[in-house]
């Protein structure tokens, strides 16, 4: 069992994952997001590479419309 926190909410699996199966799992939309794990932005294009582990801090920010 992992622990992964996600915008300060910890979420639990049973093995690692995939970024891109993070997003996938928690059914956000990809457009307009960035995502950042341990302080560190991961390119969009490397979502599907990238592995999270156990205790990792996943950021997602998503961007607004405003003036």
């Amino acid at each position: 069992m992992i622990t992964i926190k996600v915008n300060q909410e910890n979420h639990q699996f049973s093995e690692t994952l995939a970024l891109e199966d993070l997003v996938r799992f928690l059914n956000i939309k990809t457009n307009g997001i960035a995502i950042a794990i341990n302080g560190s932005v991961i390119k969009k294009t490397d979502w599907s590479l990238q592995t999270l582990q156990d205790n990792d801090d996943v950021l997602i920010i998503k961007s607004t419309q405003g003036g």
